[in-house]
């Protein structure tokens, strides 16, 4: 039910205005032609206050409160006509006056429900006079005075001036949406067709609908035939796990992101990332979500990415896995990592050390002029390496060999410092080498 006038729709409002202005103006020919004639005081009372007055203005109410306002305004149309016919008879048919009484309805049939309105508005017009003969009688005066039929001339003309005006405004707007809509189609059929990334549409049923040109790439046309198998050359492996996933979107309407491994057709597999959005339809009259019709699938290749990361978990196995220490630290010194072999040697704990600067886990052994002379010949060669002096979490002292070499990005500018070490035994001599001898004595 509408509870408020901004709710009602345009065309319930656009029907009341038409209606309201041309039945005053019919309200004016009915009660000049009736007083032409001589008619009684029962006519003044329904014409001018029943009919062509409070009329117009209680359909519309009644349609504003409607549950469905378009519907119950197509009812009101043909009462509207219905009515009119009873009046054709009531006046005694007369001429000027009973073609815009059943013109106007069986033209407000046609714009509003097409042939079939129309047939039914004459249909309901000549019920209507048939009744209003059947109330007054048959009588049969087809002559209108001049100012009547003036009258009569000037409001049919501006009648069908005003619905064609209307009608078109909507075409007008109509027009003007769908150049918005090719416009916009344009733009995103633009986007499609020249984004790296894969793009496509699948019914629930997991069958193409739409597969954007650069899947091309992949697959051949056949593979893309709107109707065909979308998950077809996806690695078995992959095949239950993602037609599941796309079910489970087009069911709960929840968006999810997967991986999946894709045989191209060249022989090639390639792994995509890919995000899953459900599709839905136009929303319904009640104004609620519409019905869930498929999925969009929005792919990105990752197979370099994977392999990279794939190699940089490999280079993070190692570095945890090292014999040797190893620091990381920012240009500025900072710490940023350490690997587990460097915990065992100093006894620092990793959460002890990052974010410190470096310098803070030096001995006093060596002065500072020694830690200038190391750095300046890393700025000048990009490595040093040398025998040190360090001490540990407990205080205790042990030599070590280290060697300390810098990264440099693009602009030659350094980034970031990179220190390896391993202790050596009083002797300047490498621990673990003469453990290892000592086990093979």
């Amino acid at each position: 039910m509408a509870d408020s006038a901004h709710a009602i729709p345009r065309q319930v409002t656009t029907i009341y205005t038409v209606r309201a202005v041309s039945f005053a103006w019919c309200l004016l020919v009915v009660v000049l032609h009736g007083w032409e004639r001589g008619f009684g005081a029962g006519f003044w009372v329904v014409a001018a206050v029943l009919h062509f007055l409070a009329y117009p203005h209680l359909v519309y109410q009644r349609a504003a409160r409607a549950r469905d306002p378009r519907a119950a305004e197509i009812l009101h149309l043909q009462a509207d006509a219905f009515l009119l016919g009873i009046w054709v008879a009531g006046l005694q048919f007369p001429l000027w006056i009973a073609f815009p009484m059943i013109f106007a309805p069986a033209l407000n049939g046609m714009v509003n429900r097409g042939p079939a309105g129309f047939a039914l508005s004459l249909v309901l017009s000549f019920l209507g006079i048939l009744a209003g003969v059947l109330m007054f009688g048959f009588h049969y005066w087809t002559m209108t005075s001049p100012l009547v039929t003036t009258l009569c001339f000037l409001g049919s003309l501006a009648y069908g001036a005003g619905v064609g005006y209307i009608v078109f405004r909507q075409t007008s707007r109509l027009a003007a949406t769908r150049a918005e809509i090719r416009e916009s189609e344009k733009r995103y059929r633009l986007v499609a067709e020249h984004a790296g990334d894969l793009v496509a549409m699948v019914d629930c049923d997991g069958r193409w609908l739409y597969a954007s040109p650069s899947y091309a790439r992949l697959f051949r046309p056949a593979d893309l035939a709107a109707g065909g198998d979308a998950f077809r050359n996806l690695h078995e492996d992959d095949q239950f796990r993602v037609r599941g996933a796309v079910q489970v979107v087009v069911r709960s309407g929840e968006s999810t992101r997967l991986r999946m491994l894709v045989h191209a057709t060249s022989g090639e597999a390639r792994r995509f990332e890919t995000m899953v959005h459900a599709v839905r339809a136009e929303p319904d009259a009640s104004g609620g979500q519409g019905k869930i019709i498929g999925a969009v699938l929005a792919s990105r290749d990752i197979t370099d990415l994977s392999d990279r990361e794939e190699q940089l978990e490999v280079a993070a196995h190692a570095f945890e896995r090292m014999a040797e220490g190893m620091v990381i630290t920012n240009a500025g010194g900072r710490i940023l990592m350490v690997n587990l072999s460097y915990t065992r040697i100093t006894g620092y704990a990793q959460e002890d050390v990052l974010g410190r600067h470096e310098s803070e886990y030096r001995s006093a052994m060596q002065p500072q002029s020694y830690y200038d002379d190391l750095y300046a010949q890393v700025l000048r060669t990009g490595h040093w390496d040398g025998t040190t002096w360090c001490r540990r979490r407990d205080g205790t002292l042990y030599r070590e060999w280290r060697s300390v070499s810098s990264v440099r990005d693009r602009d030659e500018r350094i980034t970031h410092y990179v220190a390896l070490f391993r202790e050596l035994d009083n002797h300047g001599a490498d621990r673990g080498v003469d453990e290892r001898a000592w086990k093979s004595a």
